[in-house]
């Protein structure tokens, strides 16, 4: 196989997996982050 091909198909790979990668970090529950910090107050009273 020609080295620019097995180069391209990586590139995509890792575009996939970026992509898929931020589409879970999305799509995750914001409630999670902010339990690490008491200080700020639940997503529904700060509106």
């Amino acid at each position: 196989m020609n080295l620019h091909l097995l180069a391209g198909i990586a590139v995509l790979l890792i575009l996939v997996a970026v992509s898929a990668y931020r589409e879970a970090l999305r799509n995750e529950p914001i409630r999670r982050s902010r339990t690490q910090s008491a200080r700020l107050p639940p997503a529904d009273e700060a509106e």
